[in-house]
C-alpha cells in the first residue's frame, strides 16, 4: 500500500494527524518508508551530508574525539558512538585518521545507533574491518564514557508545530481536504512546559520533538553518570521561532505534503532547547558556534593544503571545491551549527 493512502486511511479512521506520526510513517513505514525502502544519500540520492561531501570532516571529528579522549578520560578504551551513521562515511574516516595518529596503539569500541536495516547493511559493508557494535535504543549504550556525536541526526527526528492565537498555542496537524492531504489547526490549547516558548507573540510557529528531547535527556543522564561528550551538527536554529520542516527529492525542495514517502522530510534543531534541558541537569554547555568556525579552527585549511600539495590539478580543485562547501557562509558554513555537551566546564577544540 502506498504511503499517502496509509496516512489518508489513518486521518479516516482516527482524523487528523500529528505531524510527527506524519513524519515517522513517511520516513519509518515498514514497506515504503523513506529510510527502509531506497537509497537515499549521495550524489545519486536526495541529500548529502558533510562526512559524504569531503573525507577532511570525519578525519577532523576524529580528531576532535581523540583530543577530548586523551585530556579527559583516563580509561583504557576510546568509546565513539554516532548517532544515525549513515552509509559509515564518518566513522571511517575518524577511525582511520585515529589509527594513523596512534600509530594503532589504542583501543577502539565503536557503537552506532541506527533502525534503518538497510542502512545497517551499508554500515556494516563501509566499516567490516572495525570493532562495530549497533543498538536501536540510546539507554543500550556501554555504561562508560562515550563520545557521542550527531551529525545531522536531530533534525531527522519526527517534530510536533504549534501556532500561537490569542487563546494559546494550537497544534498544526494533517488532515483530509477535497480527497487531498492539508494542513489544519487543532482546537484543543497545548501547554509549553520548557521557557524557551514564552514570550512568544500571536501568529508565531514553534517545533517540538519530543523524540528529541527524549534521546537528548538521556544522553545528558548518561554524561551525568558515566561522562563523555555529546557532539551536536545540525542544522541550527537559535531562536526556535518559526516553520523549518522542509521535503527534499534529489536535492531539490518539495512540498512537504507532496508524494508522502518520497521526500526526506527535516526540520531545524532548536539549540535554545537542547540547551535548556541540558542546563536544567547542570551539565556544561559550551557556545553554539557555526560550522565555518569550528572547522577553521580544527584546523581544515591546513589539512586541505596536506591534501593538495603533492595532487594533480583536477584532483586539487575537486578537493578544494570539496571544503569550500562544508565552510563557506552561503552553503554549510553558517547554517550548520555546533554545540557540546560536557559533564563539567572543559576546554572543547573549536568550541571555546
Amino acid at each position: 500500500m502506498q504511503i499517502e493512502t496509509k496516512i489518508k486511511d489513518v486521518i479516516k479512521k482516527s482524523g487528523p494527524i500529528s505531524l510527527s506520526r506524519y513524519m515517522e510513517i513517511c520516513l519509518w513505514d515498514d514497506e515504503n518508508g523513506y529510510y527502509t525502502s531506497k537509497q537515499v544519500l549521495g550524489e545519486n540520492g536526495d541529500f548529502i551530508t558533510s562526512p559524504e561531501i569531503s573525507q577532511t570532516f570525519g578525519e577532523l571529528i576524529g580528531l576532535w574525539a581523540l583530543s577530548f579522549y586523551q585530556q579527559f578520560i583516563n580509561k583504557k578504551r576510546l568509546c565513539i558512538t554516532e548517532l544515525g551513521s549513515g552509509r559509515g562515511t564518518l566513522l571511517k574516516d575518524a577511525i582511520r585518521t585515529i589509527c594513523k595518529v596512534t600509530n594503532n596503539k589504542i583501543d577502539l569500541d565503536i557503537t552506532i545507533l541506527e533502525k534503518s536495516e538497510r542502512l545497517i547493511t551499508l554500515q556494516k559493508e563501509n566499516l567490516k574491518s572495525e570493532n562495530v557494535s549497533w543498538i536501536s535504543d540510546i539507554k543500550d549504550l556501554s555504561l562508560e564514557p562515550q563520545i557521542i556525536i550527531a551529525n545531522e541526526f536531530f533534525d531527522a527526528l519526527p517534530t510536533n508545530q504549534y501556532v500561537k492565537s490569542n487563546e494559546g498555542w494550537h497544534e498544526k496537524k494533517v488532515t483530509i481536504k477535497n480527497g487531498k492531504l492539508c494542513f489544519t489547526l487543532d482546537k484543543k490549547i497545548w501547554v509549553p512546559s520548557d521557557s524557551v516558548f514564552s514570550d512568544l507573540k500571536v501568529g508565531d510557529t514553534i517545533e517540538y520533538s519530543e523524540k528529541t528531547t527524549s534521546i537528548f535527556s538521556n544522553i545528558c543522564n548518561h554524561i551525568i553518570q558515566w561522562d563523555g561528550v555529546l557532539l551536536v551538527i545540525d542544522y541550527g536554529n537559535i531562536s526556535g521561532i518559526g516553520d523549518t520542516l522542509q521535503a527534499v527529492n534529489k536535492h531539490k525542495f518539495k512540498s512537504v505534503l507532496e508524494k508522502p514517502g518520497k521526500s526526506d522530510l527535516s526540520s531545524h534543531v532548536n539549540f535554545n532547547l537542547l540547551k535548556e534541558i541540558a542546563s536544567k541537569k547542570n551539565l556544561y554547555i559550551s557556545p553554539v558556534r557555526e560550522q565555518q568556525k569550528f572547522l577553521l579552527e580544527l584546523g581544515i585549511k591546513e589539512r586541505l593544503k596536506s591534501l593538495t600539495e603533492n595532487a594533480n590539478t583536477a584532483i586539487a580543485e575537486t578537493v578544494d571545491t570539496e571544503v569550500k562547501r562544508l565552510i563557506d557562509p552561503d552553503k554549510m558554513g553558517s547554517l550548520f551549527k555546533v554545540i557540546a555537551i560536557t559533564k563539567t566546564k572543559r576546554h572543547l577544540e573549536g568550541l571555546n
